[in-house]
């Protein structure tokens, strides 16, 4: 059995730095694309079985063109798979959580292996029973769009390949509060938020974060990932610094959050519980919501 934590904002926040708005005073209007093609994997002619263990590199490659916006932009790239080959309809697809920009597109085997699942009315461990382990056929075809620019989109052709999948459900996503709170330590797991069990993939966390004033002095900031201090960060600010601020008598604080390291730190918290709630579900407009528990 596998269950799968997907940071679907998280990742799209990552990749989503540097996308082109249809239409700026300084940029040219987009064109709308009239040609994407999905390539025919080698890998077409046989079973492709995917491996519950993701770190033995079981993927899904497939390759596609890059559509003509007219301008340089980067495009995302996301995969969608039915057992059908005209299911297309809402509610017959799948879709694969993680958002790519390059043409050449790898998919995890446990993502795919959830796309599957929930194709079989699998999604929660409760299910199981519904799981069919037999390898089938299984149409994919991808979206490409500008996030900004909804006339962007453009769908490509269909391509058939044979999966054996696994049992995998979705589990909701964690965001790591890294700080004084945690001992400054990015591999300490223990303090976080985590997405709605009802909303997994909404990109929106919570948590109620018992803190002390010291704690709060020095400041956090969130990680999508444990391990690298250089990578998956959510603060303040971009740089490494942390922003002093008071924390409002009406005992609620907002603001925005960027891909950055900058901390959250507050001169005058009183030992308490920090209710915090951040945003991801818009990589370009990703904000935090800080409240004071009564």
């Amino acid at each position: 059995m596998k269950k799968i934590s997907i940071l679907m904002a998280g990742v799209a926040m990552m990749l989503g730095l540097g996308f082109t708005s249809c239409k700026t005073d300084t940029q040219p209007r987009l064109d709308k694309p009239t040609e994407f093609v999905l390539n025919t994997p080698p890998s077409a002619n046989n079973t492709v079985i995917l491996a519950e263990d993701d770190e033995q590199g079981s993927t899904v490659e497939l390759t596609c063109s890059q559509p003509n916006y007219g301008v340089g932009v980067v495009t995302n790239y996301q995969v969608q798979i039915s057992y059908g080959e005209n299911d297309w309809a809402e509610g017959q697809f799948a879709t694969i959580y993680t958002v790519n920009t390059q043409a050449k597109i790898s998919i995890k085997a446990s993502e795919f292996a959830v796309a599957m699942c929930e194709l079989m009315g699998v999604k929660v461990e409760e299910d199981r029973d519904k799981f069919q382990p037999e390898s089938r056929d299984v149409f994919v075809r991808v979206k490409a769009f500008i996030p900004t620019c909804p006339y962007s989109d453009i769908y490509s052709n269909v391509v058939k390949i044979h999966v054996k999948p696994f049992f995998a459900v979705r589990v909701p996503g964690k965001l790591y509060v890294i700080g004084k709170v945690s001992g400054w330590d990015i591999n300490n797991g223990a303090v976080y938020l985590s997405e709605p069990s009802n909303d997994i993939g909404s990109g929106v966390y919570t948590g109620h974060i018992p803190m002390t004033a010291a704690e709060a002095s020095e400041g956090f900031r969130f990680y999508t990932a444990l391990g690298d201090w250089e990578n998956n960060s959510v603060g303040y600010q971009v740089e490494d610094n942390a922003t002093k601020f008071d924390f409002p008598a009406s005992g609620v604080f907002e603001s925005a959050a960027v891909a950055g390291k900058g901390s959250w730190a507050f001169n005058n918290w009183e030992d308490g519980t920090m209710i915090m709630t951040v945003d991801m579900s818009d990589p370009n407009n990703m904000n935090v919501v800080f409240e004071r528990e009564e």
